[in-house]
């Protein structure tokens, strides 16, 4: 979905499309490939035109703190007007836990196909359910690997997804 992105006083037109590690980064007129892997440490490391970055990024309600190459940048994303019809961001692909508590259920696998709503992690904390669900359709790319039981931490990455 092509989204504005505002970095500063500057603002972009993006699009990006995923496939796995791969992706795919169109930044107004310009197109660029490359791939990604997470890393142990919460970052990324990116591979773009034979260049090789790690990054670290925090979301804050619309703005994306990013960590790279030395730099920090504030990105913030603007709701794109289309027939006079808001079309509001696409849903993140990380999904994180929101409190610190104890995983009751994984209700899919990796590779499952999954509707926007439909739940997949079920936490509790304080003796309370949370279901975690799906921000957008697509498919789980990769899942927790926390022991049904086990403790989970907040802003632990519950799940991903990528499009189907």
């Amino acid at each position: 979905m092509a989204e504005t992105i505002i970095v500063g006083s500057r603002s972009y037109s993006t699009n990006i499309r995923r496939s796995g590690s791969s992706f795919s980064l169109q930044v107004d007129d310009k197109e660029y490939e490359g791939e990604f892997s997470r890393l142990n440490d919460g970052g990324l490391e990116i591979i773009l035109e034979g260049h090789r970055s790690i990054a670290y990024s925090e979301k804050k309600l619309n703005e994306l703190y990013v960590f790279a190459d030395g730099i920090n940048y504030v990105l913030r994303r603007q709701s794109r007007r289309v027939d006079s019809i808001i079309q509001e961001d696409q849903g993140e692909d990380l999904v994180v836990s929101p409190i610190t508590g104890k995983l009751l259920d994984r209700k899919v696998e990796s590779g499952s196909n999954v509707k926007e709503g439909d739940v997949v992690i079920v936490l509790e904390a304080m003796k309370m359910e949370h279901r975690l669900r799906s921000p957008r359709d697509g498919t789980i790319s990769r899942i927790t690997s926390i022991e049904i039981g086990g403790q989970v931490k907040e802003g632990e990455i519950m799940f991903e997804l990528e499009d189907e």
